[in-house]
């Protein structure tokens, strides 16, 4: 039986939770087994034993590219990925070779209330960068700008050590990356997040502006700390 994984993002909104249940309802009633995750990225920082599962099944979650690069990061470098972000139900059903059917209410009520019990982090879920190794020259720019220590050069290469020291919803050393080879799966715009938009029509940011922003809002932090 031909296995699939659907990401919700459970404390975003750009994966829409009804085409979510229109695709499980569907997937599932053409023999499909059919498995919600609440957060692929937080199973990903956390390098847990269900990422390996999950990659022997079709991921549907978001852009490929990012799907890419978390699993890669937390050690499964083959996967197939279907991309629920930017495609319709219908059209991700067609390329696993299942025909959309009429959903009624009753039949997505039973995924919508799984979705509705899947925790929710409002701006405490796990956002972090992974690397695209496809593009990545190795130059070094991520790690000298980044004030928070994400990365280390590990073996004369980049690598994301840290990603729970991430400020969320910061990409500001991806816009630094001349090779666009950092994502940022929860981001808004491409190419930023995997998507594969060119990174000339991206809006580009002086690196000294955000270096010095991220750098002011780190010292911040540490005052608000030795004040406690």
């Amino acid at each position: 039986m031909k296995k699939i994984t659907i990401c919700t993002c459970s404390s975003r909104t750009f994966i829409d939770k009804d085409e979510v249940a229109k695709m499980a309802t569907a997937a599932q009633k053409a023999g499909l087994e059919v498995r919600l995750i609440s957060d692929l990225c937080e199973l990903c920082e956390n390098k847990s034993a269900e990422v390996h599962d999950i990659a022997g099944t079709t991921i549907v979650a978001c852009h490929p590219r990012a799907v890419k690069s978390l699993m890669a990061f937390a050690g499964e470098d083959h996967v197939t990925s279907l991309n629920l972000r930017s495609q319709s139900a219908e059209e991700v059903l067609a390329s696993l070779g299942v025909q959309s059917v009429e959903i009624t209410p009753e039949d997505a009520d039973a995924w919508m209330k799984q979705m509705e019990t899947m925790p929710k982090k409002l701006g405490e879920d796990a956002w972090y960068p992974t690397l695209d190794k496809d593009v990545c020259a190795e130059c070094g720019k991520c790690l000298e700008f980044c004030p928070f220590g994400v990365y280390e050069m590990v073996d004369e290469r980049i690598r994301v050590v840290h990603p729970q020291h991430c400020k969320n919803n910061c990409p500001a050393c991806a816009r630094t990356c001349p090779a666009s080879a950092i994502i940022f799966p929860k981001y808004d715009r491409s190419p930023i997040n995997g998507g594969e938009e060119r990174q000339e029509n991206a809006i580009r940011l002086d690196s000294k502006e955000l270096y010095a922003k991220t750098l002011r809002e780190k010292l911040a932090m540490r005052k608000s700390l030795l004040k406690q």
